[in-house]
């Protein structure tokens, strides 16, 4: 009788091993979408925050001609605290429409981020990254071409002439979009990662 129950106890330590080898790689896969999802959450709101920063400096700074400048070093560094990230872009666009989102000119036909006349300032990843060394000592109608700002990056969106910041003739509404690619963190997930989109808008302060 003792060498039966014997038998049957090593007969139950091998099916819990074999129960264990089909449950392992399940639980190691919920575990790592539960460290994937909220890595990504956290990283979501940083995002958040980095263009509420951005578009706090914009409404502050209102038609001073590095309002831009100054609004895109925010977001920089805001969005430098997400590891494995890629900025694709950064809009600084008038934000008039009535549910402020950017004019329609500010994007092209596969819905890429551009400039726009009067309408937004469109900054590429690589201008984005550059912002930091740039010295912008121009006045605003130089800005477009001058060399010391990056090479001469374009801008359309002159703040100077496109923002009111009268409050009696009617404030003008600025906001900060942005897009960038984020890589899995765990690298179990199908796919490169995912595309962040975030945008805020906010009221010119009145000088």
């Amino acid at each position: 009788m003792r060498r039966l129950l014997q038998r049957r106890a090593r007969g139950d330590r091998g099916l819990a091993m074999v129960e264990f080898a089909i449950v392992a790689p399940l639980l190691a896969l919920l575990v790592a979408g539960i460290v994937e999802y909220g890595t990504l959450w956290r990283d979501n709101l940083t995002v958040t925050s980095s263009t509420r920063a951005a578009a706090r400096v914009v409404s502050n700074l209102g038609d001073n001609y590095l309002s831009d400048y100054e609004a895109i070093l925010s977001l920089d560094a805001g969005l430098a605290a997400i590891d494995g990230v890629t900025v694709e872009g950064a809009l600084v666009f008038d934000a008039s429409a009535a549910d402020g989102s950017p004019h329609s000119s500010c994007f092209d036909a596969g819905g890429d981020p551009q400039d726009s006349s009067g309408f937004c300032n469109y900054y590429t990843g690589a201008e984005v990254a550059a912002m930091a060394s740039v010295d912008c000592t121009v006045s605003c109608s130089e800005f477009p071409d001058n060399s010391n700002c990056s090479g001469g990056m374009t801008t359309y969106y002159c703040p100077q002439t496109d923002r009111e910041t009268d409050q009696a003739s009617g404030l003008s509404s600025v906001g900060v979009w942005v897009r960038l690619s984020r890589d899995y963190f765990t690298g179990l997930f199908p796919g490169d990662g995912v595309t962040i989109t975030d945008q805020t808008v906010m009221k010119v302060e009145p000088r």
